[in-house]
C-alpha cells in the first residue's frame, strides 16, 4: 500500500503543494500556530512515513524515475547510435544536410540543424497541411501527417540527447500545473461521460493532442537563434498569406452567397487565402500582427524597421478585407494592449486609422447592419442569439457538471458524427460555451485554470524582460508582448468562433506560448546549464 501511495501522480501533486503552502505561510502567526497543529497531527505524520513533501514531486517522482530510466538505457546502447550512423538514411541525410549548409538560400536555416529544419516546418504548418490535403490530396499522407510530425520530433529530441551524451531532463515551467489539471479533468470527464467511446475519445483528441506541442517547442527551442527561427517564420508565412488575401480583394474573389446579407450591398468579397473561412483568416492575422509590429520594435537597423511596419500595414489590411466583425474586435483589443504596454505615442496613429475606417463604406455598413431589423430577426432565427440558448438546454438535460461529453455537440467532431437523433447539430461559435456544453463546469473551470495559467505565466515573462529591456541587457521584451498581445486576441475571438478547434491555429497558440515560457523562464535557466 505505501509503494502504490509513493507511487500515485495525485498524492505527490497534493503533497508539493502543500510544501508550497508550507512555504507560503511563514512571517504569519495565525499560520504559524496552523502550521504546528498540522506538524504535529497524526495525518501529517502518516505522510511523513511514506515520502517527504519536498522530494516528492521532484525527486522520487514517476516522471523523475522514467527519465532516469531512459537516460540509463540510452547511456547503455552505445550499438544503437554505431547502427544508425552506418545506415543508409543517415549517410542521405548527412548529404541532404551538407548541401544544405553549402546552399546561399537555406545556408541559415541548414546550419541550424534538424532542429531549425523542424521549427521551420512548425512555422509552416498550415502551408504544408494545404498543400497536402487540398492541392494534392492524399488521403493516406493528408491525415496522418501532423501525428508524424509530432512522433519524429519526439524521437529526434531524444536521439539530440544520446548524441550529445546529455541526460534528458524535465523543463519544469509554470504552465506545467495547469496544463496537469485541465488534462487530468478531460480524461476524468472522459471515464464518467462515456455513452459513445469512439466519438468521444475523438473529442478528447481533439481538445488535447495540441497542447503537446506546447512541450514539444519547449524542447526544441535551445537557445535564441532557434526561438527566433520559429518566430521570423510565422510572421513571414502571415505577411505572404496577407498579400494573398490583398490580392483576393482586387480580384474580387468569388465566395458563397451567404457570407453577407442583401442589405450589405458596399461588401464585394470577404477575403479568405488558403483557410477556406474568412473568420479564421481574420483571426490568424490578429495572432501575427502584434507580433509583426514587435519586430519594429526590436529590430536595430532602419530597413528592418520599415519592412516590419510594412508588413504589420498588410497584414492589418488583410484582416480588414476578411470583413469579420469577431476579427476586427479581437484585433483592437490585441492592438490597444500592444500600445498600451510598448509604445503609448501610437495612440495618436490609432485614433486617425479609427477615424479613416470609419469613412470607408463597407465599413460602415458591416458595423452599421449590426443595428437593423433584419439582422436581429437573422441573429434570433439561425445566428449565435438563436444556437446559444439551445445549447444551455441540451446542458441542462444532461447534467451542468458533466456536459453531454466530449466530441457530442456544438463542433466538428458532433457535426462529423450526430449520433442524437432528437438533437438539432450546428456549431455553437463559442468555444467557451462549447466547452460548458460539452464538458459541464468542471470541464470548463479546468479550461479557464489553464489559460489563467498562461495569462499569469505570460504577465510574468513580460516583466522579467521588461527589466532586461529597462537596463539594455535584452531586446526581447517587444516581442514578448507582441506573442502575449496576439494569444489574448486569439481567445477574445474564441467568443465568437471555435478557434481552438483548427489544427493549425492550435498548434502556433501553444507553440507561441512556449515561446513566451522559453523568453521569460527557460532563457536564463539554459544559459546556466550551457555555462
Amino acid at each position: 500500500m505505501a509503494e502504490l501511495l509513493r507511487g500515485c501522480f495525485v498524492y505527490r501533486w497534493a503533497l508539493a503543494i502543500l510544501a508550497w503552502c508550507s512555504r507560503a505561510a511563514e512571517g504569519s502567526r495565525f499560520r504559524a500556530g496552523m502550521k504546528t497543529v498540522w506538524k504535529s497531527s497524526k495525518t501529517a505524520a502518516f505522510l511523513r512515513r511514506r515520502v517527504s513533501a519536498e522530494t516528492a514531486f521532484l525527486d522520487s517522482s514517476g516522471t523523475e524515475r522514467v527519465l532516469t530510466h531512459l537516460n540509463e538505457r540510452l547511456s547503455s546502447h552505445g550499438r544503437c547510435k554505431t547502427w544508425v550512423e552506418s545506415s543508409v538514411l543517415y549517410q542521405i541525410y548527412r548529404a541532404v544536410f551538407t548541401c544544405g549548409r553549402n546552399s546561399r538560400i537555406f545556408g541559415w536555416l541548414f546550419k541550424g540543424g534538424m532542429t531549425a529544419i523542424l521549427l521551420f516546418a512548425i512555422g509552416l504548418y498550415v502551408l504544408i497541411d494545404y498543400v497536402l490535403r487540398d492541392m494534392l490530396a492524399i488521403p493516406l499522407v493528408s491525415s496522418v501527417w501532423d501525428e508524424a510530425l509530432l512522433v519524429f520530433c519526439v524521437v529526434w529530441i531524444v536521439w539530440e540527447r544520446k548524441k550529445a551524451v546529455s541526460p534528458v531532463t524535465p523543463k519544469l515551467n509554470p504552465l506545467d500545473l495547469p496544463i496537469a489539471v485541465f488534462l487530468t479533468v478531460c480524461f476524468a470527464l472522459l471515464c464518467i461521460v462515456c455513452q459513445y467511446p469512439s466519438i468521444q475519445v475523438s473529442g478528447f483528441r481533439a481538445t488535447c493532442q495540441y497542447l503537446l506541442w506546447f512541450y514539444i517547442v519547449t524542447r526544441l527551442i535551445r537557445n535564441d537563434r532557434d526561438c527566433m527561427t520559429l518566430y521570423l517564420t510565422l510572421v513571414a508565412l502571415a505577411f505572404c498569406l496577407s498579400l494573398h488575401g490583398i490580392y483576393q480583394y482586387i480580384v474580387k474573389a468569388p465566395m458563397p452567397s451567404n457570407w453577407v446579407a442583401q442589405a450589405e450591398t458596399a461588401v464585394r468579397t470577404r477575403v479568405y487565402s488558403i483557410f477556406g473561412s474568412p473568420n479564421i483568416m481574420g483571426d490568424y492575422m490578429v495572432l501575427f500582427v502584434p507580433m509583426t509590429a514587435a519586430l519594429a520594435y526590436s529590430a536595430q537597423k532602419p530597413g528592418q524597421k520599415v519592412f516590419a511596419w510594412a508588413a504589420t500595414f498588410c497584414m492589418c489590411f488583410a484582416c480588414l478585407f476578411t470583413m469579420s466583425r469577431a476579427a476586427w474586435v479581437a484585433m483592437a483589443v490585441a492592438i490597444l494592449l500592444f500600445i498600451l504596454l510598448v509604445d503609448r505615442r501610437l495612440f495618436l496613429l490609432l485614433a486617425a486609422g479609427l477615424v479613416v475606417l470609419v469613412m470607408i463604406p463597407f465599413v460602415r455598413t458591416r458595423i452599421g447592419f449590426l443595428f437593423t431589423q433584419e439582422f436581429v430577426d437573422a441573429n434570433t432565427n439561425g445566428g449565435r442569439g438563436g444556437r446559444w440558448p439551445l445549447g444551455l438546454e441540451l446542458l441542462q438535460a444532461y447534467g451542468v457538471f458533466t456536459g453531454v461529453g466530449h466530441g457530442m455537440f456544438g463542433g466538428a467532431v458532433a457535426m462529423q458524427n450526430q449520433v442524437l437523433d432528437y438533437v438539432q447539430y450546428f456549431y455553437l461559435d463559442n468555444y467557451y460555451l462549447k466547452t460548458l456544453v460539452e464538458t459541464g463546469y468542471l470541464g470548463l473551470a479546468g479550461f479557464l485554470i489553464m489559460l489563467l495559467g498562461m495569462i499569469f505565466a505570460s504577465c510574468r515573462s513580460i516583466f522579467r524582460t521588461h527589466e532586461q529591456w529597462a537596463q539594455k541587457k535584452s531586446r526581447n521584451y517587444p516581442l514578448v508582448v507582441g506573442m502575449f498581445c496576439g494569444l489574448l486576441g486569439v481567445l477574445v475571438h474564441c467568443f465568437f468562433e471555435n478557434i481552438f478547434e483548427e489544427p493549425y491555429m492550435m498548434v502556433y497558440f501553444w507553440s507561441i506560448a512556449a515561446m513566451i515560457v522559453y523568453f521569460g523562464f527557460l532563457r536564463e535557466k539554459t544559459k546556466e546549464a550551457s555555462a
